[in-house]
């Protein structure tokens, strides 16, 4: 079983998008050439073509989609929207849960900035701003290299490098963000920018973690990446009654944070129609995979598995392929809110959680839960503007999705309420599970880091030019 938000969604039939507001009228095109932008116009081919957001919950119709192609476009797509004052959003892959790369005005779209090269003195990867995790998976797997990115092939690397960025090797080899080493954007005044360790030290730092539409239009991102040879992802399955889950996941949550380095797990928590609760887990080991065995063998002690443990040696690449759910972009009605664990969940905890699924209809609500520790705690809290290191236990993602737009009333209310029910255990989220909902988002996206995020935004964008709901203010 695949655990990605593909495998969530599975079966569910997509429906048309529901439009927040109205869509503005398209102001005059800016004079850029079509060697550095197009320009995609509603009634247009390539205005339906590029319609489709991830989530049709916030998917918007806007005016006009400016699609650079080069540095230069983007800058005077910049140009031209502070000059007449547009409403704007940039967009990179289009995955924002809340449509922040969403706009009923522009969209400065950079999918078609995605040249991809690579250095091999010093295994340096530079890819464009509207680069997909696929393309870079296709080419550095090629080249027996490994990218530490999430599951999902049509997210952009943009925003999910600015948001931290985890994924199945991220115990291993730590976030895709501790993997950048200099990074370009386009500001406020148009301007192209370079920041890394030694220029623009505090938006490099700033870049790493402050999430996305924020700090300028990202045109280019720089990657020091190491080789890799043969993977062995692992699964194992149980279908348990409610005491029996609730033994199991304590000992999961004992166990996962400190497991070895080399495997990255997730634990995937939801309810079956029999009243049971599924508990499943997989992932990738950068070791042995006898390892995995033997670590599993405590998990195994506590409760027999319904699907026996698999271990499959194989490419990197085809390992990517696997937890992928497939490689074409698709768009489903959606919901998630999400929570740090930064110390194990006692008893009550985890009997909230498990009890909490076990209430709901069968498969409406899962929760997946990224196990941290590793080389994500060998990064400060204060070396990137991701915050959650050292002592955070797990990432929750608590997800559900549609295929209508009547069943989303009662499935966020569904999800908001088993959220709520575990206020107590966290007050952490994550900034690329973004969640307008989320009380105190500042603190909870970043922790300490907050306040050092809001000087360098007031020194690097003093105007808030580039701004979102939840961008840094």
């Amino acid at each position: 079983m695949k655990l990605t938000r593909r495998a969530v969604t599975a079966g569910l039939m997509a429906a048309p998008a529901i439009l927040n507001g109205a869509r503005a009228s398209a102001p005059s095109l800016p004079p850029i050439a079509p060697e550095d932008a197009d320009f995609a116009l509603p009634g247009s081919v390539l205005y339906q073509t590029t319609l489709p957001a991830y989530s049709l919950r916030t998917q918007l119709k806007p005016a006009v989609r400016v699609l650079p192609k080069t540095v230069h476009g983007l800058a005077q797509a910049v140009d031209w929207v502070r000059e007449r004052d547009l409403p704007f959003a940039l967009r990179s892959g289009g995955h924002s849960y809340e449509g922040f790369s969403q706009s009923t005005g522009v969209v400065i779209d950079t999918r078609q900035m995605t040249a991809i090269s690579w250095e091999e003195e010093g295994h340096i990867l530079s890819v464009g701003a509207g680069t997909t995790l696929g393309d870079i998976y296709r080419f550095v797997g090629a080249r027996g290299f490994a990218f530490p990115g999430g599951t999902c092939p049509t997210v952009g690397v943009t925003g999910h490098v600015l948001g931290g960025g985890f994924g199945l090797l991220g115990r291993s080899r730590g976030l895709a963000c501790d993997n950048l080493i200099g990074i370009d954007l386009v500001d406020p005044d148009g301007n192209a920018v370079r920041a890394d360790a030694d220029r623009n030290a505090d938006l490099f730092w700033a870049c790493r973690g402050g999430g996305g539409g924020t700090f300028g239009a990202v045109s280019r991102l720089r990657f020091r990446l190491a080789p890799i040879g043969t993977v062995t992802i692992f699964a194992a399955s149980w279908t348990l009654p409610l005491p029996k889950a609730v033994a199991l996941f304590r000992a999961w949550q004992d166990w996962a944070p400190g497991a070895p380095d080399a495997i990255t797990g997730v634990f995937r928590l939801s309810r079956q129609r029999d009243g049971n609760l599924l508990l499943h887990i997989t992932g990738i080991t950068t070791g042995a995979g006898a390892e995995v065995r033997n670590e599993l063998q405590g998990l195994f002690d506590v409760a027999k598995p319904s699907a026996g443990l698999i271990l499959t040696p194989m490419p990197y690449l085809s390992a990517v392929n696997h937890f992928s759910g497939g490689w074409t972009y698709e768009s489903y009605y959606s919901k998630s809110k999400s929570d740090f664990i930064t110390r194990p969940l006692d008893a009550t905890g985890v009997e909230t959680l498990l009890g909490g699924i076990a209430a709901l209809p069968a498969n409406e609500v899962v929760v997946i839960c990224d196990a941290f520790g590793g080389a994500l705690d060998r990064v400060g809290a204060d070396e990137t503007a991701f915050a959650y290191r050292a002592g955070t236990q797990y990432c929750m993602q608590y997800y559900t999705a549609w295929g209508g737009a009547a069943a989303g009333l009662k499935r966020m209310a569904d999800l908001r309420a088993l959220y709520a029910a575990m206020r107590p255990w966290s007050g952490g989220a994550y900034v690329n599970y973004c969640d307008l909902e989320v009380r105190d988002w500042r603190t909870a996206y970043w922790r300490q880091n907050a306040e050092r995020l809001a000087a360098i935004k007031s020194r690097f964008d003093p105007d808030n030019f580039f701004h979102h709901a939840q961008s840094v203010t």
